[in-house]
């Protein structure tokens, strides 16, 4: 049993259509026109392959086949629909349709499954929309960690708020609906596009993913005092100087951890950004990223950032702040996110099967898995990607690479919605 290039190809280049910015890559955000356009036709896909579909008061698409067990907890598989502004037309997307062809290939086959199967299809992942530490909205919401506040004050770039933004798209947001009873899932598989350059370097088909790298995203200020560039050396209360030690002392400290780590402070904003004026004071964003759960038992990052800071003020003589953006997987941003090993055993004799060349990797790129671990068993499957870019027009993997994919996907599903 296999599934369909063409039919993948077919419900991806028509989704690539559902773009407010046509001939400069595929612009679908979420609670948008275009977010509209693509579910309904998603919705029409999904009519024709007898789903039971639904949808929850976060805008969470679903389409369920029933199981012989109509109590027991659901497989459920499926990815995002939404992008970025002129991203490209497979993130998310190419394991929507993975998932939709899936479904569409048990149908038509007559399979007969224990446990229910719902496509699961999200249009609020990425968190370019209403800001980085507002994304993955459609699985927060499920496993109940969106917050009121949120809702009522993060602005996309159009200044509406998300709640706003989501009532013109006819929605009524319940926080308590969109939660998911424990227990009901029995599995999470999303199907995702590298959005990296290994698979394709090393001319594998398959990736197969031991876990999902840990995110923290800190805020830091530093507040000097502006001074002309006559004011003598000793005199100064130089922002951009402490802030300069900050970065040293941080990478210093980062960098002794070892490789199951590593962070960076990958922006700064200056004022006044000028040659002629002392900076007053510099903003800083910092980026953590864990590779394995022991370095976040031993390892406080919060407490590692604010103690070079208390160092920082009490040498240079200046004010510092820091903000921990609280973001992806609560209580602890920073913890990775570790799939189900039985299943990725499972995979590799799948792919050994069908003869698809394979390799377990892990992967620093946040995704709805990333929230669903805490909740239920998850696993993805990653395609090459074209030169490992990703979120920008030139964004592409083959057909027949996601053919694969999808073909290691159906054969998991079939396998974890039988009883044993």
């Amino acid at each position: 049993m296999e599934t369909r290039a063409e039919r993948i190809q077919a419900n991806i280049e028509k989704l690539s259509t559902f773009t407010s910015t046509p001939g400069k890559g595929v612009t679908r955000s979420s609670y948008s026109k275009e977010d509209r356009q693509a579910k309904d036709y998603l919705i029409e896909e999904m009519k024709k392959i007898d789903l039971e579909i639904y949808e929850d008061s976060f805008g969470t698409l679903f389409g369920r086949r029933e199981g012989k067990n109509k109590n027991a907890p659901v497989v459920m598989l499926g990815s995002h629909y939404d992008s970025v502004v002129h991203g490209g037309g497979f993130d998310g997307v190419a394991g929507s349709v993975a998932a939709l062809e899936v479904m569409r290939v048990l149908h038509e086959t007559n399979f007969e499954n224990d446990y229910p199967l719902e496509l699961i299809l999200m249009n609020a992942e990425e968190g370019e929309t209403f800001g980085p530490s507002t994304g993955v909205t459609n699985s927060r919401a499920m496993v109940g960690t969106m917050t009121e506040l949120e809702l009522k004050t993060v602005k996309n770039r159009f200044g509406q708020t998300k709640l706003e933004a989501m009532m013109e798209y006819g929605l009524n947001p319940d926080l308590q609906e969109a939660k998911k009873k424990p227990g009901s899932i029995k599995n999470f598989l999303e199907l995702h596009i590298e959005q990296g350059p290994v698979l394709e370097r090393e001319n594998i088909d398959i990736g197969l993913i031991k876990y999902l790298a840990g995110i923290g995203r800190y805020t830091i200020r530093f507040h000097g005092k502006t001074a002309d560039s006559t004011v003598s050396m000793i005199a100064r209360k130089d922002a951009l100087v402490a802030a300069s030690a900050f970065i040293n002392e941080f990478d210093k400290q980062i960098k002794e951890l070892g490789d199951s780590v590593t962070g960076m402070v990958g922006k700064l904003d200056i004022q006044p950004n000028s040659n002629q004026f002392v900076p007053e004071y510099v903003e800083g964003k910092i980026e953590i990223r864990t590779f394995n759960k022991e370095i976040t038992e031993e390892i406080n990052f919060t407490k590692l950032i604010q103690d070079i800071l208390d160092a920082i003020s009490t040498k240079y003589e200046i004010e510092t702040e820091l903000e921990e953006i609280t973001r992806i997987n609560y209580p602890n941003p920073t913890k990775p996110s570790i799939m189900n090993a039985d299943n990725v055993q499972k995979m590799i004799t799948i792919c050994k099967d069908l003869g698809y060349s394979y390799s377990v990797i892990n992967n620093g790129t946040g995704h709805d898995s990333m929230i669903m671990t805490d909740f239920t068993d998850v696993n993805m499957i990653y395609v090459p990607s074209k030169n490992g870019v990703s979120h920008c027009p030139e964004e592409w993997t083959d057909y027949d690479k996601i053919k694969k994919g999808a073909d290691v996907l159906l054969h998991l599903v079939m396998d974890l919605s039988c009883d044993e």
